[in-house]
């Protein structure tokens, strides 16, 4: 096999052929582009003499890492261009370097100016004067009145303190009310919970899959349902260095992304892309290691040594050095026996058995994913026999990770890994990617805004926040629920415990709450009990809509900070470029404003932003594992990092740090000791909704098995199609949804196969309708061969627009009684794809596991099922 050299600038171009959202992403970044500053040729024309060129990172929610450099004259932004462009004389070096990586914008980036002064950007403060919901009844108030109402809304929610204990306040990011008194907060991560539970549970706190330059260690990539061109857009460059080695790459995911067309270069016997239906994934990989422990590829020896649970009768005196996150006691010799017909291997004889046989299994599989048995089982048997094997789902990420059965997803990849031996070598892996590249600066601590007790909230899980509050509980029991905030809060529910949520406030972070994290059609319900919604916002977003009052936030280009970002091999300056436009205030201000008005002690002491910085950044240490690999490297100085913005901690691929092999064989941080294919610890805990506490295939809440049983919903329907909500290249979560530009190059829609369009008489651009039991969207189609026969994917993000005409009967639960109930609920013209998802908890549910992880509670957005027609459905 041979592999031509060419440079990153020339892939972005060449990869147009590979698909068409590899065209997109190429072709439409160098369009944005070009309405900034002409293409890049030779030298960087000056626009004018007197213009500030400000290098500064671009931070939204992705992992890109993209650097910018903001051309600025008399306080006004004229231009974006990439901080990675260089004229293309001099390109080669650095467009082949992976020592710095070009940091290069995409086309987020690029239409970042015209965000930062779109016409609908929010300029003052708002109030509601109508019903929620409805934007003509908002008025333009003064700060200090908006100011005054909150506060007074607080007030009301400090009397209500005295009856509860707590402060019915769903509290968002309004940091100084945590200084009251003890608020309510979410646990549960819609982009990582799944993954998070697992990897707790399995590998223990905070153990890192590899980082990705690791890959170039490998001698085979399998990609698991990630599109790292639309995610990811750093991992690309390091996948084509790695096809240029000759590394082959298999790409799994349900559509044809950009990352296929790209990079998917397949091995004899198995293609370039396998496409199985949305929540089928765990079942090819439980046949997968049904096939690899049959024909004895799995290392016995490394088994016996590292894991716990594999084998039957697996047990364990446990030498971790963690603690229980319950009462604290140390696992360390504690004695840990995997109960009878528990172990992994006892389930894979179980499943052989049920189905037959070996072959039985692998037709099982393909009866549920669509995918040959034949290419199942020649990729479990290259994985098997390739040392090492890379395999990844990339970190945060969605696809498989946010199905019904997610976390299990997750597990059976570490499964895979560990039953191979590639869960703690270089050029292996364990299903996530390090967020970073193993070794990341540490900042000096910042100043605390608190001075004084600040109280840990009461938690509930945010796939269910409308149910908890109608009726004040989630998916626990009442016993769960009183049992959890005693431990955690050390506040006695009663004997009916019930969690009172009565107000809402969204501060910091760039999440819609309304628009993202649970069902939209319940919460409509749900928000009519609140009494009070406030919210930081940018632009009219769902959640803003749906507020009785909005505090205006500046942009990241109108204030300063440092951050790691995503990929935390990067330190960046997000440099300030422009004054607070209008009457705009960071998050910080806003909140010592409502600090003052409230009485407490909280706030920055008069420190600016520089100054907060200056701190931070004369405690940075470099790790000491750093000065080993490059003892020649030494820290900027502060001035030095302003100007730069961008400081790179750079790791050889021979020398990259696998965060699972620091670990001494039964040394691992999970009760066990070991990684864990069973989990004590989620077996005791008891907070499962699928009830099994080892890795194995589930069968999620909602999938292909309805379908194929023809399962009728509440409405009596049974679909016939399920879908997707991919993450879309053209928006940053709900993020740029607003952003013209960037609407005109990627109009939302829904994707469908033409098959399934050719069956409902649907021509490519017909308004259709997408409805299920829980609500109906109305959207644009695009017929494609990227869909798979029978399943449709529409983009996360859109914004939530209820229709003032159409209303579609819809059935949900809303009093918690688990029978689900009719609802008359406008059709949604936005497109918002929470339209369709049903409020449930999956994985492990625990807020136990949230306070470990930060990012725990599993979200199903994927493989749920639906229908799709020309005419409105009832």
């Amino acid at each position: 096999m041979t592999h031509n050299k060419f440079s990153r600038r020339s892939f972005l171009r060449t990869t147009v052929a590979g698909s068409a959202s590899s065209f997109s992403l190429s072709t439409w970044a160098q369009a944005l582009a070009s309405q900034n500053s002409p293409l890049v040729t030779g030298k960087l024309p000056a626009l004018e003499n007197d213009v500030k060129v400000v290098n500064t990172y671009h931070e939204i929610h992705c992992h890109g890492q993209c650097m910018l450099k903001a051309h600025v004259k008399d306080g006004r932004l004229l231009a974006l261009t990439s901080a990675g462009d260089i004229p293309s004389k001099d390109c080669l070096a650095s467009d082949e370097s992976i020592g710095k990586m070009q940091r290069r914008a995409c086309m987020k980036g690029y239409a970042e100016r015209k965000r930062i002064y779109a016409p609908d950007r929010l300029k003052y403060p708002l109030i509601q004067t109508i019903e929620r919901g409805n934007t003509a009844g908002f008025k333009r108030v003064s700060w200090d009145e908006a100011l005054d109402r909150a506060c007074d809304a607080i007030h009301k929610m400090q009397l209500r303190q005295k009856e509860l204990g707590y402060l019915p306040i769903w509290n968002a990011g309004c940091d100084p009310l945590n200084m009251l008194g003890p608020c309510l907060s979410a646990y549960g991560h819609h982009s990582a919970g799944n993954q998070n539970d697992c990897l707790y549970n399995a590998l223990g706190k905070g153990v890192k899959g590899h980082p990705a330059i690791d890959m170039l260690n490998s001698k085979l990539i399998i990609v698991w349902s990630a599109d790292p061109q639309t995610t990811s857009p750093h991992l690309p460059f390091i996948m084509t260095k790695a096809r240029e080695k000759g590394i082959p790459i298999i790409v799994i995911d349900t559509r044809y992304t950009g990352t296929v067309g790209a990079m998917a270069t397949g091995i004899p016997g198995v293609p370039g892309w396998i496409a199985p239906r949305p929540g089928t994934d765990s079942a090819i990989l439980v046949a997968m290691a049904n096939t690899i422990y049959r024909r004895n590829l799995h290392n016995p020896a490394y088994l016996k040594k590292y894991t716990f649970g594999f084998f039957p009768g697996d047990s364990v005196v446990s030498a971790s050095p963690a603690k229980s996150p319950i009462d604290g006691h140390p696992w360390k010799g504690e004695s840990f026996t995997v109960p009878a017909g528990q172990s992994f291997v006892e389930y894979l004889d179980e499943l052989n058995t049920l189905h037959g046989g070996e072959e039985g299994v692998l037709k099982w599989a393909e009866m549920l994913s669509g995918v040959p048995a034949s290419t199942i089982k020649n990729l479990a048997l290259a994985y098997g026999k390739t040392k090492p094997a890379c395999i990844y789902s990339a970190w945060t990420a969605g696809g498989a990770q946010r199905t019904g059965n997610g976390m299990y997803f997750t597990w059976l990849m570490l499964a895979l890994a560990a039953m191979t031996g590639n869960a703690t070598v270089r050029g292996g892996g364990i299903g996530s990617l390090s967020p970073n590249e193993g070794l990341s600066l540490k900042l000096g601590k910042a100043p605390g805004m608190a001075h004084g007790k600040t109280f840990k909230p009461l938690l509930f899980s945010t796939h269910l926040s409308s149910q908890v509050i109608m009726t004040g509980r989630d998916s626990r029991t009442a016993e769960q629920l009183r049992d959890d905030i005693k431990l955690l809060n050390n506040i006695d529910l009663g004997q009916d415990p019930r969690l009172h949520v009565e107000m809402f406030i969204k501060g910091k972070g760039s999440g819609d709450f309304f628009n993202q994290r649970s069902a939209i059609n319940p919460k409509l319900e749900a928000w009519k009990q609140l009494t009070s919604v406030i919210a930081y916002e940018r632009f009219m977003s769902s959640t803003a809509r749906f507020s009785d009052i909005i505090f205006p936030v500046v942009t990241h280009f109108e204030e300063s900070f440092i951050t790691g970002s995503r990929v935390k091999t990067d330190t960046n300056f997000v440099n300030q470029i422009l004054d607070p436009m209008y009457e705009c205030k960071t998050d910080w201000e806003i909140n010592e404003l409502i600090a003052k008005r409230l009485g407490l002690d909280w706030g920055r002491d008069g420190k600016t932003d520089i100054d907060v910085m200056k701190i931070q950044w004369s405690g940075a240490k470099v790790p000491e594992k750093y000065k080993e690999l490059n003892p020649d490297f030494k820290l900027p100085s502060f001035e030095e990092m302003q100007k730069e913005a961008n400081i790179q901690l750079y790791v050889k691929p021979e020398q990259s740090v696998i965060d699972a092999a620091k670990f001494a064989p039964g040394e691992f941080p999970t009760d066990t000791g070991r990684i864990n294919f069973y989990s004590p610890f989620l077996a005791q805990r008891g907070r499962l909704q699928q009830k099994a506490a080892r890795a194995q295939y589930v069968r999620p809440p909602e999938g292909i098995e309805d379908l194929l049983e023809g399962k009728k919903g509440a409405k009596g329907i049974a679909y016939s199609l399920q879908f997707t909500t991919p993450h879309m290249p053209n928006r940053s979560h709900s993020s740029f949804d607003n952003t013209t530009v960037l609407m005109d190059s990627f109009p939302h829609c829904i994707f469908i196969n033409p098959q399934d369009a050719q069956k409902r008489g649907i021509k490519d651009g017909d308004e259709v309708y997408v409805y299920n039991d829980a609500g109906c969207i109305k959207i644009p189609a695009q017929i494609t061969l990227r869909q798979l026969p029978g399943v449709v994917s529409i983009g996360e993000g859109a914004w939530y627009q209820p229709s003032a005409t159409e209303k579609y009967e819809a059935w949900f639960d809303s009093d918690g009684d688990g029978v689900p109930e009719k609802h008359i609920v406008a059709v949604d013209v936005g497109g918002a794809v929470n339209t369709l998802t049903t409020d449930r908890d999956i994985g492990a549910a625990d807020p136990v596991l949230h306070l470990q992880t930060s990012k725990s509670g599993g979200f199903a957005a994927g493989g749920n099922l639906c229908e799709v027609s020309k005419q409105k459905p009832a």
